[in-house]
């Protein structure tokens, strides 16, 4: 079945063409099957009177309603930059994932209701094993719209396919536990309809809020992960003469980019020199992460006769050399030491800095310190 699936989600995306695409097609095939086990369960749910299973029904139908949500938010998603969103509309697609979280806390907490309902009046659940099995094929088939779902997904690095994948996938857990509340219900166990009805809501109420949280993050704008980071020094630190790299910032638009770094470069190079560094840097960090990239130069001028010395200072007292663009101006005689740091220190070990460097260093006339904001990493 793992084959099948592969070969079902490469064809997909080999025939879509794109993300967005892709994202459109498995929405339209999620729709339909799920509309197909929403008839099989609510025909099933009504004859034998199984809340668990008419409330599974509603789950499924509700798996439908959020596809149809990820299809319209894949089909703006796809939409050009235009002059209000000159970034494009790729966010759209994290908008879709949120309002299907949205659906399944509002379906969760209707669950809960009528399930409750379910324990205080118990009600006998009568099937045979035709039914069972009938129900048990509405569980195959979700657990292969989760997989295929789950697999774009990952193929296609997209939070509203994953979303739509775990979604796919509580049905199948829920379903599962429907089967054996009817079948305790045969002898005589009827209040565990009602609590299965129960379990069910709770799962989805934890999903909704799962979902919700990852689709919020990307909205309201996250730390970029470690491997942006890193790969971003590594580039720039790649190059002869940068002696450094600092205050990264990367602002995520979906399948766009925007990231800035500065970069520490000696003060010797002519400026067309410091340019043509800079300029390459951008062109390889901008391919590797489909970005617009903008770097500033910052010249360092390691000549000053007491540059050693404090650098070595700031190594000791400074938690992991947190800081960046060290400069010295002045003779050797007095001079101040300029820099900017990258932790949130208060305002006592500001002044123990500049304390530790004034009495170590008779020369230094002033420490000026630049705390950088929290959104830019080094």
């Amino acid at each position: 079945m793992i084959n099948f699936i592969n070969t079902l989600a490469n064809f997909t995306i080999s025939k879509s063409g794109n993300k967005y695409k892709a994202g459109f097609y498995e929405g339209i095939v999620s729709v339909i099957v799920n509309l197909l086990i929403f008839i099989i369960k609510i025909l099933i749910g009504l004859s034998i009177q199984s809340i668990a299973l008419i409330t599974d029904a509603f789950h499924s139908l509700s798996d439908s309603l959020s596809s149809i949500v990820i299809i319209v938010g894949f089909y703006y998603s796809e939409k050009p930059p235009d002059e209000k969103h000159p970034f494009g509309h790729a966010r759209s697609e994290n908008i879709a994932a949120l309002i299907v979280g949205i659906l399944l806390f509002i379906i969760s907490f209707e669950f809960l209701k009528d399930s409750v309902i379910r324990i205080i009046h118990p009600v006998t659940v009568k099937c045979s094993v035709l039914i069972i099995l009938a129900i048990a094929v509405t569980i195959v088939l979700k657990e292969i719209l989760s997989r295929y779902s789950m697999l774009l997904g990952e193929k296609l690095d997209s939070v509203a396919l994953k979303a739509d994948a775990h979604h796919h996938k509580t049905d199948v857990y829920a379903t599962a536990l429907v089967i054996v509340s009817i079948i305790l219900s045969q002898i005589g166990i009827n209040r565990i309809d009602g609590f299965i009805g129960v379990l069910i809501a709770i799962y989805i109420a934890y999903i909704a809020y799962d979902m919700c949280k990852k689709a919020i993050n990307p909205l309201l704008g996250e730390k970029p992960s470690e491997t942006v980071i890193n790969d971003i020094k590594k580039i720039a630190t790649s190059f002869e003469n940068i002696e450094g790299i600092h205050d990264i910032i990367v602002h995520n638009y979906g399948d766009k980019n925007i990231i800035s770094f500065h970069i520490e470069i000696p003060d010797s190079l002519s400026p067309v020199e410091i340019h043509d560094i800079a300029d390459e840097v951008e062109k390889k960090v901008s391919k590797l992460y489909n970005a617009t990239c903008v770097i500033h130069q910052d010249p360092v001028n390691k000549d000053h006769p007491y540059y050693e010395k404090v650098k070595n200072i700031l190594d000791e007292i400074i938690e992991n050399q947190m800081y960046h663009d060290l400069k010295l101006i002045g003779t050797e005689k007095k001079f101040n030491v300029i820099f900017d740091i990258n932790i949130n220190p208060d305002k006592k070990t500001i002044e123990n800095i500049k304390k530790t460097l004034k009495e170590s260093i008779k020369e230094i006339d002033a420490v000026i310190i630049k705390i950088e904001p929290a959104y830019v990493y080094s």
